[in-house]
């Protein structure tokens, strides 16, 4: 590099010249300050008070157009994926299922539960228990979550309804210390019931 050329390099690092090597005069410092500081805009028009709650409505959506707001959706819709149709949405969630979705990993996503503890045998044993604890009594109204249903067993893969039995969350947490214990009392609580139920039919 030559000396002009360092020179010229040392000036433009300094804020003396711009990137094209013109000197910036008082003026182009002043009118680039302002633009940093938000009093103009890139092509060099004043920012009036005016113009700037004009801005401001328009990015609050008061003042937008049918046509940004119809370009909005698009872009909302294309992000979320409801632009494809009923039947193409059944279709894409069918091929994600089973062994045909990449995180496939042979059918040990419910372990190490047994695939017939779902939903539907849950709310079974609820049903069944009269949407109460088994244990203290609280309805499930009372809680913020559905029962709980616990493994009378502790045998996770042993989805009997007759080894199931509905729990509140704090009664369900009891029973995570002395399982000898709370497998005698929820056995006996199993046979009551089922007494009942035979003296009923």
């Amino acid at each position: 590099m030559s000396a002009e050329m360092r020179a010229k390099i040392s000036a433009a690092l300094k804020g003396n010249q711009n990137s094209l090597g013109h000197k910036d005069t008082p003026e182009m410092k002043a009118k680039k300050r302002a633009a940093m500081m938000g009093n103009q805009h890139a092509l060099g028009a004043v920012r009036t008070p005016e113009w700037r709650a004009k801005l401001s409505a328009a990015t609050k959506g008061k003042v937008r157009s049918p046509k940004q707001v119809a370009h909005l959706k698009a872009i909302q819709v294309a992000r979320i994926g409801t632009h494809h149709i009923a039947a193409a949405r059944a279709k894409m969630s069918k091929a994600k299922k089973g062994p045909r979705h990449p995180c496939w990993l042979g059918g040990i996503s419910r372990e190490p539960y047994a695939w017939t503890f779902n939903a539907e045998l849950k709310e079974e044993v609820r049903r069944r228990d009269g949407y109460k604890c088994q244990l203290c009594g609280v309805p499930q109204a009372e809680c913020k979550k559905a029962l709980p249903v616990h493994h009378i067993d502790y045998d996770k893969k042993n989805s009997d309804p007759v080894n199931l039995i509905s729990l509140c969350r704090t009664c369900h947490s009891k029973t995570n210390a002395n399982r000898k214990h709370w497998t005698a009392v929820f056995q006996a609580l199993a046979i009551k019931r089922s007494i009942k139920e035979l003296e009923g039919q």
